[in-house]
């Protein structure tokens, strides 16, 4: 019989120094706090960093394009997107046959935040070399951060349901952990960032400028990376030991090995078969393809665009430093009011309700048009109405993963079958990608022009702005309207505690 392989059996992370910190069977405010607030926010940090200077980085100060050739940096964009799919199987397969009694995610998410840290450096630390080895040293990096170490890193959404699963404490740490990737991150360190150090430190300054503010956030993630990992408790997983292996790991002896978790018998085509039987899954699915494709449509550059051409923004009268602040201050308001409303009406009645404001801010936008104050008015009613799409949705999305498990037994994070959904949902996703730039070229964006751009300029920003996320909501709402799945969770949960407990 043909000998299945298995991972993480033996090693580093089943040292005793390696167990988790918690040892509570219930979630803990320390883990909450240290867990999902303080620990992922290092690593959240210098990701969005790298995201807002890499390019930049390599068009303004290692001229990639001018030493290579021009589209050298597209092509090698598209190189790390195909090699991160290919990364994302080769993760599922390792996850699908992990043995660690630290869990399933936990010791990949933490391998990911080194990696994620050392090759995010090198990016932009680029040695003295000849051409072809400084092309060489850019590409294994840029794979290295982008397909390995970001794609490993993300894996900490899936902790938010495989910590536990009462669905008030996974509604709490998804607010607490996307304060720290959105308030924490989206409003303090990349309006420094972007606002600030660009300009002070960075725009026209020498190459080593650049090395040092990464290095500086990388050195500062590892440790933080540290303690993400020691105050996180996979306690799904360990319900798939073994009775006897399951009481020592909640008790962090943990000295047994951990036996193959039932998901991992199933083939991948009887996985899709589950997961394309789950009404709730499916519609998770569409929910975040939907965010995903509207995200894509967007484009990073939309809010500068926007200011430049239809407000007028220049540096003297700071409408772009005072668009972006009034944005960010509904982010704030929502870490207040999130969580209890939606303990108090659920997670979809309460998306539903805040869409009806996105839908009425984006529609006062279009009525408005270039008045200043009244679009700034507009725009905080619009980020007012996508609180719940920042903050809450996504413990809605991944509890669907517990109809998977009560109707076929098996946990889906992580499998080859999420992978390969993954892969096509992003490939479509993906297509829409350059969307809004191409739009502005064909309208004919000329940057030279200021405010002076033609209409059909003007016309496609106005859509972008806000035809789209009209769109958006309303099919956020209808496909809302079906997926009634937080009345249907007790029972589920119930019923699979008794399966446990058998």
């Amino acid at each position: 019989m043909k000998k299945e392989i298995k991972f993480f059996q033996k090693g580093l992370f089943e040292k005793p120094f390696m167990n988790s910190r918690i040892k509570a069977q219930e979630m803990t405010w320390k883990e909450i706090i240290f867990g999902f607030l303080v620990g992922p926010f290092g690593m959240a940090a210098l990701i969005s960093v790298i995201g807002q200077l890499a390019e930049l980085y390599y068009t303004e100060i290692f001229y990639i394009d001018r030493i290579f050739g021009t589209g050298t940096y597209l092509v090698m964009s598209w190189v790390v997107k195909i090699t991160g799919i290919a990364a994302g199987f080769v993760i599922a397969y390792i996850i699908e046959r992990s043995v660690s009694s630290q869990g399933k995610m936990r010791p990949l998410i933490l391998i990911g935040s080194v990696v994620s840290a050392i090759s995010g450096f090198f990016l932009f630390y680029i040695p003295d070399m000849p051409d072809v080895m400084r092309l060489v040293w850019v590409y294994v990096f840029n794979i290295l951060y982008n397909s390995i170490g970001v794609t490993l890193f993300n894996l900490k959404n899936s902790l938010l349901t495989l910590s536990t699963r009462n669905q008030s404490d996974r509604n709490q740490i998804n607010v607490i952990s996307n304060i720290s990737s959105y308030l924490l991150v989206g409003t303090a360190v990349t309006l420094v960032v972007g606002s600030v150090l660009y300009y002070t430190f960075l725009h026209g300054f020498p190459w080593q400028n650049w090395a040092l503010l990464v290095g500086v956030l990388a050195a500062v993630s590892l440790p933080l990376s540290f303690i993400h990992y020691y105050y996180t408790k996979e306690r799904i997983t360990l319900e798939n030991m073994t009775a006897e292996e399951s009481e020592e790991a909640l008790g962090e002896i943990a000295e047994s090995k951990v036996n193959f978790s039932e998901e991992n018998k199933h083939s991948v085509k009887k996985q899709l078969f589950a997961l394309f039987h789950c009404k709730y899954w499916i519609l998770a699915i569409l929910i975040t393809m939907l965010i995903g494709i509207t995200n894509s449509i967007s484009g990073f550059n939309l809010a500068t665009n926007f200011c430049t051409v239809i407000l007028g923004a220049t540096a003297e009268n700071q409408y772009n430093l005072m668009y972006t602040v009034a944005s960010g201050v509904p982010l704030g308001i929502g870490v207040l009011v999130m969580y209890p409303i939606s303990k108090k009406i659920t997670i979809r009645k309460t998306t539903m309700l805040f869409s009806c404001f996105a839908i009425l801010g984006s529609v006062f936008g279009l009525i408005v048009k270039s008045r200043f104050i009244p679009v700034v008015i507009a725009n905080f009613i619009y980020n007012f109405g996508i609180l719940p799409t920042i903050y809450i949705i996504g413990a809605l999305v991944n509890a669907a993963n517990d109809e998977v498990e009560y109707k076929f037994g098996f946990r889906p994070e992580g499998t080859i079958a999420v992978a390969i959904v993954a892969c096509i949902t992003g490939i479509i996703t993906g297509a829409f990608a350059g969307v809004y730039e191409t739009g502005l070229s064909a309208a004919g964006h000329d940057p030279a022009l200021g405010t002076a751009q033609p209409q059909g300029v003007l016309n496609w920003l106005y859509f972008v702005r806000y035809i789209v996320p009209i769109l958006e909501h309303v099919l956020m709402i209808l496909v809302l309207y079906f997926m009634n799945l937080e009345s249907k969770l007790p029972k589920m949960q119930e019923e699979i505690k008794a399966r446990h407990e058998k």
